[in-house]
């Protein structure tokens, strides 16, 4: 799951924020611009990635493509957790806006996989299915995948996030991702 986990969690953490925003009694569009994503720990044992965040000559939209191989199967003895802070500054104190506690990989992916990234995923990407426990060893090829933030916009508010998800096996840290990002209004 890993594998299929790493895309989504790539994915995940470029979307998933907290806190509604009001203007004048109306909701801002906004759009979330990446601005750094980085392995803090990496787990080659389990899976290999090779995916890219791109953008296109004078397009703001990012779109991702690449390899996923994961090695091994998930179940829900490896457990992922979020923890997602916001700041109005990119220099700014950073505050925790949401900690997820630790869920289980086949939990997440038929709660929240399933509710908002499954069928647009499957479009781009052979996908694994987020009914089926545990997630199968398998080579995903992600070709396009759009980041979209219009499923979360009720959770958006401007500034600047720091997003980390990790996932543990036998209450180990074995994979770590951090992203950094920021809003914009849509135009």
């Amino acid at each position: 799951m890993v594998s299929k986990f790493h895309l989504f969690l790539g994915i995940w953490l470029l979307q998933i924020f907290v806190a509604p925003i009001q203007a004048d009694g109306e909701k801002k569009k906004l759009k979330i611009v990446l601005d750094k994503l980085e392995k803090e720990i990496d787990a080659e044992h389990l899976v290999k990635t090779e995916l890219k965040f791109e953008k296109a000559e004078g397009d703001d939209e990012v779109k991702i493509n690449g390899v996923v191989d994961q090695l091994v199967d998930f179940d829900d003895n490896y457990k992922i957790t979020f923890d997602i802070s916001h700041s109005d500054e990119q220099d700014g104190e950073y505050k925790t806006v949401l900690s997820t506690p630790q869920k289980g990989i086949c939990e997440v992916m038929q709660t929240h996989y399933k509710k908002f990234f499954y069928e647009s995923l499957k479009e781009h990407c052979n996908a694994p299915d987020p009914d089926v426990c545990p997630v199968t060893k398998e080579k995903y090829e992600v070709k396009d995948y759009p980041l979209d933030s219009s499923k979360f916009q009720n959770y958006l508010r401007p500034g600047f996030y720091r997003v980390v998800a990790t996932v543990l096996h036998n209450e180990e840290e074995v994979l770590k991702y951090r992203v950094e990002s920021h809003t914009e209004e849509e135009a």
